[in-house]
């Protein structure tokens, strides 16, 4: 098992902060964090490589200063994906979980 941690700024056009690796489970995201000095909307979305299908699994519209800390654990199988948009430019995300 080992430990994922990363951080960065949110591309509007979106950034893949997680792809699940080889194994029967593979990865799990346990902490996500998002922060933007401006107001700004934040959407996540998840890619199911085994059905080819892509769902949002939330969206929030935030204030100028807020923050998201989303403690959801997430487990990606091989290929799947979680991607976060921002509308605005300056979102940072921060991330943590372990490759199993």
């Amino acid at each position: 098992m080992t430990e994922i941690i990363e951080q960065g700024e949110v591309n509007v056009t979106g950034t893949v902060v997680a792809t699940g690796t080889t194994g029967i489970l593979s990865t799990k995201i346990t902490t996500m964090k998002f922060y933007n000095p401006l107001a700004y909307r934040i959407t996540l979305e998840r890619y199911n490589a085994s059905t080819a299908t892509t769902n949002v699994l939330y969206e929030f519209n935030l204030d100028a200063g807020d923050s998201i800390t989303d403690t959801t654990s997430y487990a990606l199988n091989t290929g799947d994906t979680l991607t976060i948009y921002s509308n605005i430019p300056g979102t940072t995300y921060y991330f943590f979980g372990v490759n199993i």
